[in-house]
Formats: structure tokens, C-alpha cells, sequence
């Protein structure tokens, strides 16, 4: 169908949508689409995709109209569309945008490492706005994802940081530079402590490799309630010591005003950012879809996959802990006798280097002493399975098709 929205307004659109772009000036998320604006050859080459917008489903994207515009929308249903007479960014937001990128020009503190913190409010999109303002201020940067059941970089059980090339709209628009495989969704236990510390590592490993960064934008979960919960994002903020942190504050949550409160303790100059009023037009997946969207990442991963046997020989079946006294993350070797007698079959597992570097992702189907070799699914090349020294086991099992199995306990 063709849509017109007129200037001012905006058209939220819930996926799964297909939008192309045909006339006027609109803004998603901070990208500027414009049909005045002239373009260079190879942009004109690319016109057609650049002026596409992919909305998957379970997700909601607002087209705010710069000037009146007009979009050709595919949809199976109308009533994903809802046209509103503003803009959905809150002032707030746009306030927040304009003191960091002063900071930035004003390069102080290089690079700015942002943190946004929250109960399922709008985290992603806040950061993907974000990112879009500062690099069309022609700011470098890198986005961490520590949302192991939510990943926007990469799938879930996973820790990622990617180089934002270029505007941040869905997923497809950023790639994992490096990758921490945890196996978990969920951090309980002892993995808060392993998200946090694989979290600065990536960071610092990160600003390593490249020295001209302006800015790292840290994604986080939503597990704040509980004291557990408290816990968590206390060690991961005092862990990778964000020089910003955004808050999506709620009153009547009394664990963020702790963990408020705690992060002004262990860095007075910190700057604290409270988005405070309520954003009406955020959309809040529910279970079932936070669950859809897990499974379709796996699915679409799984589907690179295939049955790949590999010799025994010196291999070792790990599992990361945590030593609280050293404040690290260690390796326990698995009893490869003790790992059979349990359900281990089709678990989740990171395929390491002796270095303990991540090669690549699989799923463990048979182990057999007897015969010495071990069946996985993965896609390994030839190269890359003679690297492998190390079987991280994760605790989440699945099917080739990413579908929960169960779980294996150790």
C-alpha cells in the first residue's frame, strides 16, 4: 500500500514489515532518508536498498516525517500501522544525544564509554539512536551486546562487539568483530560475574585494536529486580566502569534507585542521565516473542551447520567458573566419563582454541570413548577443526532447528 505521512507525525510500524522509502525526508532512529539529497554514483547504484527498511517481527520501528512523505508499505495486517501526531523521541532523548556528543567534541575522556540500563524499556532502540546521531556527527565507534537471551549482534548465549561502519537500524547493519561464548541465557550464578569480566575484555581488547575509537555504546539486559539482580549490574557497572550510564528510571522499582545510587559511590565523575517519564509508544515484547526471537536466531545460525565427526585424541570438555578470591574467570576440565552419563546431547558449545579463543559455535550430538571421535554440528572448515583444543560446554540444549531442549547441569 502507499502511505503518506504528513510533516511532524510519525507512523509506527510492527513487523514483520517490508517499507521502501519514495518521497519527502524522514528520520528512523536518527537515519535521515531524503529523496532531494544528491548521490554519488555507487550510492545511486544502491539506491533501491538503501531505501528499503526490514522491520522482523516482534519489532517495532517509528517513521517520523521531517517533511511530508511517502512510503510504499507491505504488511499482512493494517493494524501494525499506528500513525501518531508527534514525534515518538521524547525530548529527553534528543537532550540526552546533545550532551554527549558536547563531550565528545570536546574529547575529554576518549574513547566515552555509554551505558543504558533498564527494565525492558527501550534500551536497544535509545542505543541505536544514539548511535546514529554520533555518526552523523562523524564520531567512531563500537557497540558492545551483553543481552545473552537478546542479541542484536550475533545469537544468544553469546557476548559480542562489532565497529559501527555505518547507520544502526536492524541487526543486519552490524557484524560481531569478536565474540565470548557464556552458554547460558540467563546470567545466574556465577555467570553475572563471567558476563561482566568477558564484557571489559571484549572492551578493552576492543579499544586495543582500534586506537581511534570516540565512543563504545554498552547494551545490558533488563535483570534488575531481586537482590540478585542488584548484585549483577553493581559487579558489571564497577567491572566495565561506564563513564556514562542512562537509566530508564521507574519509582516504583526501589533496585534501580540502589543501583543509582551504588554507581555514584564507586565513581563520583560519572555522569548519570535519568530518563524519567514514560515512553508511551514503546513496544514491549512479551514472552512468547522474546522466545520466537530466540529460536529464529538459532534457526538461522543452525542453518550454516552440518554433522562434522572429530578425532578424541587430547581434546578437553571445560566449564568456565568464577573464582571470587582471585576475581577471574577459570576453567574446570570435565570428566569426559562422568560428561556421558548425563544429557549432554545436542547441548550448546563454544569450540576454543589452547588459547581459549573462540572459533566457532556448535552443538555436541554423540561422544564415543570407543571409538574416539565426537559428533557435532557446526561448520567448521578443515583449518579451523584442527585448532580446536577446547569443548566449552554451555548449559543450554537445543535442536538443529533452535528449538529449547532442556538443559544440561554440571
Amino acid at each position: 500500500m502507499i502511505k503518506e505521512i504528513s510533516k511532524g507525525f510519525t507512523l509506527l510500524v510492527r513487523g514483520p514489515a517490508r517499507i521502501t522509502f519514495l518521497e519527502g525526508q524522514i528520520s528512523v532512529l536518527g537515519k535521515i532518508y531524503d529523496s532531494k539529497m544528491r548521490l554519488s554514483e555507487s550510492e545511486e547504484s544502491n539506491m533501491n536498498n538503501n531505501n528499503v527498511i526490514i522491520i522482523p517481527g516482534a519489532h517495532c520501528y517509528p517513521i517520523f516525517a521531517i517533511e511530508n512523505a511517502t512510503l510504499e508499505i507491505y504488511t499482512n495486517n493494517e493494524e501494525n500501522l499506528t500513525l501518531i501526531e508527534e514525534n515518538s523521541i521524547s525530548l529527553r532523548w534528543k537532550e540526552i544525544k546533545e550532551l554527549i556528543i558536547k563531550e565528545l567534541k570536546e574529547g575529554s575522556q576518549s574513547p566515552l564509554k555509554i551505558m543504558v540500563l533498564g527494565i525492558s524499556s527501550g534500551k536497544t532502540t535509545l542505543i541505536k539512536y544514539l548511535a546514529n546521531n554520533f555518526i552523523k556527527e562523524g564520531f567512531k565507534g563500537g557497540y558492545l551486546d551483553s543481552d545473552l537471551g537478546q542479541q542484536t549482534i550475533y545469537i544468544p548465549t553469546t557476548i559480542n562487539i562489532g565497529t559501527l561502519e555505518n547507520y544502526i537500524i536492524s541487526s543486519h547493519n552490524i557484524n560481531s568483530e569478536k565474540t565470548e561464548f557464556v552458554g547460558v541465557t540467563f546470567p545466574k550464578g556465577n555467570y553475572k560475574y563471567i558476563v561482566s569480566h568477558s564484557s571489559r575484555k571484549l572492551i578493552d581488547e576492543y579499544i586495543e585494536r582500534n586506537k581511534d575509537t570516540d565512543f563504545i555504546l554498552i547494551d545490558t539486559d533488563g535483570w534488575i529486580k531481586t537482590e540478585a539482580g542488584i548484585i549483577y549490574k553493581n559487579f558489571f557497572i564497577k567491572t566495565v566502569d561506564p563513564d556514562i550510564l542512562i537509566v530508564f528510571h521507574d519509582d516504583t522499582v526501589e533496585e534501580l534507585q540502589l543501583i543509582e545510587e551504588e554507581s555514584s559511590i564507586l565513581r563520583k565523575e560519572r555522569k548519570l542521565f535519568l530518563i524519567e517519564e514514560d515512553n508511551k509508544y514503546f513496544y514491549e515484547k512479551d514472552k512468547d516473542e522474546r522466545r520466537f526471537l530466540r529460536q529464529s536466531q538459532f534457526s538461522k545460525k543452525f542453518e550454516e551447520f552440518r554433522k562434522i565427526s572429530i578425532p578424541l585424541d587430547d581434546l578437553k570438555f571445560i566449564k568456565t567458573e568464577y573464582d571470587k578470591e582471585e576475581e577471574i574467570i577459570i576453567e574446570r576440565e570435565i570428566n569426559i566419563r562422568e560428561l556421558i552419563r548425563l544429557p549432554y546431547h545436542y547441548v550448546i558449545i563454544g569450540l576454543i582454541t589452547e588459547d581459549s579463543e573462540l572459533i566457532e559455535i556448535g552443538l555436541l550430538f554423540t561422544i564415543n570413548i570407543e571409538k574416539n571421535y565426537i559428533l557435532l554440528y557446526s561448520n567448521l572448515t578443515y583449518k579451523q577443526q584442527i585448532k580446536i583444543k577446547k569443548i566449552l560446554l554451555g548449559s543450554l540444549r537445543l535442536s538443529t532447528k533452535g528449538n529449547h531442549q532442556g538443559y544440561l547441569y554440571l
